[in-house]
């Protein structure tokens, strides 16, 4: 996780350090300031002081600052489809595991921020498909466990039942993180008919079309 912000206190003095770790606190420095304010607050000069870098040397990594918030969430998309492959090869067929994955995914898009980011990167053209939300590798992965668990004794669906039982809920989570206060809860995520029972409702549902349908 990125360490703690310092960009509304004196910046760091510059030091030496290789391409690769100049690129990754460059990152670490956007991806705070996209979990802070939003997509706007990252501006290149100020992620630059961020880091104790100058300017040119965020260009060279990145291009430009729609360069910076695609490599941001791409980055955490990355990381998100890491755990959720993980948890989904080790899973022990328990409903409340597919609460928790949910669980998981809504943090990374609302919580840190990065459905906000993914959505501008859509609307600025920088994200052309759904596949940008790293679904197809996740799908996969889900299709054989589902094969696995079945072991002959029930019919397998086609995989295109897996990828859409998984774009369902990538797609829901998405709109959730937005709009969330649109279900009129206020900050009760908990309330009846709030967000966090409508992701443990949809993690039931998901698991026991997976499993069953």
């Amino acid at each position: 996780m990125p360490g703690k912000t310092n960009h509304k206190g004196a910046p760091p003095p510059r030091r030496r350090r290789t391409a690769l770790e100049a690129r990754t606190a460059i990152l670490d420095a956007a991806e705070r300031r996209l979990v802070e304010s939003g997509p706007a607050a990252i501006r290149l000069q100020e992620v630059a002081k961020d880091v104790g870098v100058s300017h040119p040397t965020v260009l060279h990594h990145f291009g430009s600052r729609e360069g910076l918030v695609e490599a941001v969430v791409h980055r955490a998309l990355d990381s998100v489809q890491a755990e959720l492959l993980e948890a989904v090869r080790s899973s022990r067929d328990s409903p409340n595991e597919a609460e928790v994955l949910l669980e998981s995914v809504f943090d990374a898009l609302a919580r840190r921020g990065h459905a906000r980011a993914f959505l501008w990167l859509v609307l600025s053209g920088y994200a052309s498909d759904v596949e940008a939300l790293r679904v197809r590798a996740v799908a996969e992965a889900v299709h054989e466990a589902r094969r696995q668990r079945r072991a002959g004794k029930k019919r397998m669906p086609p995989f295109e039942d897996t990828y859409f039982t998984v774009l369902l809920p990538a797609l829901a989570l998405l709109s959730l993180s937005i709009a969330g206060g649109l279900m009129g809860v206020g900050d009760d995520e908990s309330a009846p008919l709030g967000p966090r029972r409508f992701r443990a409702w949809l993690g039931r549902l998901i698991h026991e079309h997976l499993e069953h349908g």
